[in-house]
């Protein structure tokens, strides 16, 4: 058996909401395990939203970004490190596949910095990967599941947009894929997904207003990566047993390389 290929998967809070896709993306996960080597990242937005909402809080965006307060960070520490973490390992466990659950905390895996100069917002930026925790996991067969949330220099509770967390991790350990599953096919132009792009396509696309809004910063970020020793950034959706492969492929969604 040759060398794995090491690729990191990005699941969203719609992604890891619908049950059934859910299912089947796991499913499609444990027959590819003999030809890769996964990294699950998942974020829970939705599910963080709903749950402070309850307690009464009205959660606040900027630039599509949470403005988490220091009493949010509380809950979105209780919904992402915990009841949405620890579904997708029981998951993963009733699948046959044996996953253990972390976060940027545990290990000092990733560790990040507020964005708010006095420190007093809990949405952070990743500033330190560790990889250590995950490659010894992997190495014993693990499968790591990871939430975005993390720690700041002074032990203080962080939450980390998904997407970096995901691209920084990705750098970290030199994956041969990132794979963003969306809820959309990939990058649409005249309501077609574009398969490929390079840099020099991508800025183009993005100067003539092919690529907007949240796109654009993902796409940004990817070619980053790309820069940083990830071999390739794939964009697209998962609906049902089979996509994974054809994503990894490049037979579907838009594959950013350069």
């Amino acid at each position: 058996m040759g060398k794995k290929s090491r690729v990191l998967i990005k699941i969203g809070g719609k992604a890891a909401a619908a049950e059934s896709s859910l299912r089947d993306l796991i499913r499609e996960m444990a027959a590819l395990r003999d030809r890769h080597e996964f990294i699950l990242v998942h974020g829970g937005g939705a599910e963080v939203s709903r749950v402070t909402r309850i307690f009464g809080l009205e959660p606040v965006f900027r630039d599509g970004v949470r403005m988490t307060s220091p009493p949010e960070m509380e809950i979105v520490d209780m919904v992402l490190s915990g009841k949405v973490n620890k579904d997708l390992v029981r998951m993963f466990s009733a699948s046959g596949i044996r996953a253990v659950g972390i976060s940027g905390s545990d290990g000092g895996f990733f560790t990040g910095r507020s964005i708010d100069p006095a420190g007093v917002s809990r949405t952070g930026r990743v500033e330190r990967v560790d990889p250590e925790p995950v490659l010894l996991l992997l190495k014993a067969g693990y499968l790591p599941v990871a939430a975005s949330t993390s720690m700041d220099p002074q032990g203080g509770a962080l939450n980390i947009n998904a997407d970096e967390a995901a691209l920084e991790i990705a750098k970290a350990l030199a994956a041969d894929a990132l794979v963003f599953l969306s809820d959309i096919p990939g990058i649409l132009k005249d309501s077609a997904t574009l398969r490929s792009l390079d840099r020099a396509a991508a800025e183009r696309e993005i100067r003539d207003g092919v690529i907007t809004g949240g796109m654009i910063p993902k796409v940004t970020s990817s070619l980053e990566a790309l820069h940083s020793g990830v071999r390739a950034v794939v964009i697209g959706e998962f609906t049902t047993y089979g996509d994974l492969a054809l994503l990894l492929s490049r037979e579907k969604g838009t594959t950013i390389g350069e």
